[in-house]
């Protein structure tokens, strides 16, 4: 007489586990189509705090950490100890999306200038929503095509950064760390790669704002926060109103919305204009000067020159701006043709000389810090925002010194 197996604890026969656990197999394997493809975002953190959406603004050395979040049916599915806005019970993590679950993570780079696309000023590699130079300068043929491409970041369900590193070497060590870098994350699950936003994401003026973007700046003053705008491409009459600008957006800037962008950055309230709208939201600091190779100079209707020294923390101060007309070539008409902010006193100690560093949007590779004497011979006048604008700059400093250390 055939007998049957004696059960085993709790009446389950000795192939139960076996059964029990294909089962469960099974099942999951057929849940997880009715889940959809995941959707994958990037929420980030500085030090312990719960990640966030949206772009983070960091200081240079503040460590912050990039999650992978996969979104699906209802749930998050993430490595992150806790999402803002998201209850405890809806969190899983990453390995329950499958038996195979990997997180690789892309740079989203704009590439500086044309290479491979036409420029829409045949000849001039420059991006530009206007025309360059002639009768025509500054007339609007509308938004330019901005290319992007994408470049290893790392693995892991995490990326931890506190600095920008742009991969084309003039602009890593233009930028030291700062300035603005995008990034896409990566979730494969079982062999099919799911991804965050990346280098095809591309709105009518750049960058998708979906695309996940990390800025990086020095320090809480007007200079350090325009130098988060390292490593957005130079784009000559760049537009847009006010957070929808493509500065504010971090997509492009000229040399006068580089300087606004920042200033809004830190706190004011300027609109966006030209570098002759510039000229009336400012004071004044010195008269009109003759730069060249030797210092500046004050010339006189008779063509005489009297060298001029100009006194750090006196006439002039970090952040001041400095108005470009080059000479002697006339090259658009315009009082003026460029616009920088001053930086640091790198020559002479205490006095403006052409050592001195100068903030500037740069022809081809986005804002750039410079001697003062790389602009050749030009005329220049020296300028510092109206005191409104400075107090509201400096409101939000003090506000952010008092923020706990990360």
């Amino acid at each position: 007489m055939r007998t049957s197996p004696r059960p085993g604890p709790l009446g389950a026969s000795p192939a139960g586990p076996l059964l029990a656990a294909l089962v469960l197999l099974a099942l999951t394997a057929a849940a997880l189509p009715a889940l959809g493809a995941p959707r994958v975002e990037i929420w980030a953190a500085p030090a312990d705090a719960p990640a966030r959406r949206g772009p983070i603004e960091a200081r240079l050395g503040e460590p912050t950490t990039l999650f992978a979040v996969a979104r699906a049916g209802g749930r998050y599915y993430t490595d992150a100890p806790a999402l803002r806005g998201v209850s405890a019970r809806r969190l899983r993590p990453l390995a329950d999306l499958g038996r195979a679950v990997t997180v690789t993570w892309h740079r989203v780079e704009p590439v500086p200038h044309h290479v491979d696309t036409p420029p829409p000023n045949p000849g001039n590699a420059a991006y530009s929503n206007a025309v360059l130079f002639g009768p025509r300068h500054g007339q609007w043929l509308g938004y330019d095509t901005l290319s992007y491409t994408t470049t290893p970041a790392g693995h892991g369900a995490r990326l931890t950064i506190d600095r920008v590193q742009p991969t084309h070497p003039r602009l890593r060590a233009q930028a030291n760390g700062l300035g603005t870098m995008r990034y896409q994350a990566t979730v494969t699950v079982d062999g099919r790669a799911h991804r965050s936003p990346g280098a095809e994401a591309v709105a009518r003026a750049g960058i998708a704002p979906s695309v996940f973007r990390v800025s990086v700046r020095r320090a809480d003053d007007l200079v350090g926060w325009l130098e988060s705008l390292y490593n957005v491409p130079n784009v000559f009459g760049s537009a847009g109103r006010g957070a929808h600008h493509q500065t504010d957006r971090h997509q492009g800037a000229d040399c006068a919305d580089v300087l606004v962008g920042g200033a809004r950055k830190a706190g004011a309230t300027l609109a966006y204009t030209s570098v002759a709208g510039l000229a009336a939201q400012v004071d004044w600091r010195t008269p009109t000067l003759l730069l060249d190779g030797g210092g500046l100079w004050a010339e006189a209707e008779d063509g005489t020159r009297t060298p001029v020294h100009l006194r750090w923390g006196d006439a002039l101060a970090r952040g001041d701006l400095m108005f470009i007309k080059y000479a002697p070539v006339d090259w658009t008409g315009r009082r003026w043709d460029h616009i920088g902010m001053l930086g640091e006193d790198r020559g002479a100690a205490g006095i403006l000389d052409g050592e001195d560093a100068v903030l500037h949007m740069g022809y081809l590779f986005g804002l750039v810090s410079e001697p003062a004497a790389r602009h050749g011979t030009a005329i220049v006048r020296f300028a510092r925002f109206k005191p409104r604008t400075l107090k509201q700059i400096a409101r939000r400093a003090r506000r952010l010194a008092r923020r706990p250390a990360p």
